[in-house]
């Protein structure tokens, strides 16, 4: 069932229950309720706000098969299917709504920057309370003995694959991210050369970019070694990986947190460093070619 996931135009969370439930129930569907169900895969948030007469026009099918396909799928009937199907959508609406109460209780700009701190010192805590040391030992062993490094993220964690990459390159790993603009056939023009010896590190936050989720199941179905850096549990890069590093990332304004992200980011460098016994000769060595173009002191980019 995961393959038809990979062809539909899935705009629907895969952790919300209505996608678990259309997994499970597909392969029974009639040709009727599976096209009702691909609607409610590809325009969910859509769906979600029409009524049941407004969606069965969209879809071009009958009121009974709308009611048909709630029922078949474990609903009591189309009300509690689209009560659900909406409910799976309020978190993504949280940070706009808090937003504007703030903007309506008149918070200054220093309490907004302070209270965003404070998340984030908190976001760190938790994510320092669930460290394991069996955890972060097999996390850097899997970095230290990967052949080769693949660091998949998108959007902003495309640009924090960025920085975990230069970082672990200064261990001395080889390590590739996704080329701006590439997308999906620009990882696989990577990723078809690695194997079981190599690494893909991924970075997926709710909620989850799917073309990192596509990125990571076709490296792991070729064997490549996973290793996830994300959020929950049931976040579905943990079931795609072999281990899984899990970062409290809350944010009241606009999550995930890329700081808490961060913040693991350079621990997990900073452990693969000290595991890394030539590491500091590779930052000594990239210190002394690359100084001709570091600013260190004014005289160094004085026109005079």
């Amino acid at each position: 069932m995961a393959e038809f996931f990979d062809r539909t135009k899935n705009g629907l969370p895969a952790q919300a229950l209505v996608a678990q439930r259309i997994v499970k129930h597909y392969p029974e569907l009639s040709t009727a309720l599976r096209q009702f169900a691909e609607y409610v895969l590809a325009e969910p948030l859509q769906l979600a706000r029409l009524s049941i007469h407004e969606a069965v026009e969209k879809v071009g099918v009958s009121v009974a098969t709308a009611n048909r396909f709630a029922t078949a799928i474990g609903f009591a009937g189309y009300a509690e299917f689209r009560s659900e199907l909406i409910q799976g959508f309020e978190a993504l609406f949280v940070p706009a709504e808090r937003l504007k109460q703030k903007l309506a209780e008149g918070a200054s700009p220093r309490e907004i920057m302070v209270a965003s701190l404070r998340e984030d010192i908190a976001n760190l805590e938790a994510t320092i309370a669930k460290l394991t040391a069996p955890q972060t030992d097999r996390a850097v062993e899997m970095i230290v003995n990967a052949e080769r490094i693949y660091i998949a993220g998108f959007e902003n964690a495309g640009s924090l694959a960025n920085i975990l990459a230069v970082g672990l390159e200064l261990t001395g790993k080889s390590v590739r991210t996704a080329e701006n603009g590439g997308g999906l056939v620009g990882a696989a023009r990577q990723l078809f050369k690695y194997g079981e010896k190599d690494l893909v590190i991924a970075i997926a936050f709710s909620f989850y970019m799917r073309d990192t989720l596509q990125v990571t199941q076709r490296a792991r179905r070729h064997g490549v070694p996973v290793l996830a850096i994300t959020d929950y549990l049931n976040s579905p890069l943990s079931a795609m990986s072999q281990l899984s590093l899990y970062v409290e990332a809350n944010h009241e304004f606009n999550p995930p947190s890329d700081t808490a992200i961060l913040g693991l980011i350079e621990a997990l460098v900073a452990a693969v460093a000290s595991k890394t016994p030539n590491a500091a000769d590779v930052v000594e060595r990239f210190a002394a070619y690359t100084y001709p173009w570091m600013v260190s002191s004014p005289l160094d980019w004085s026109t005079d």
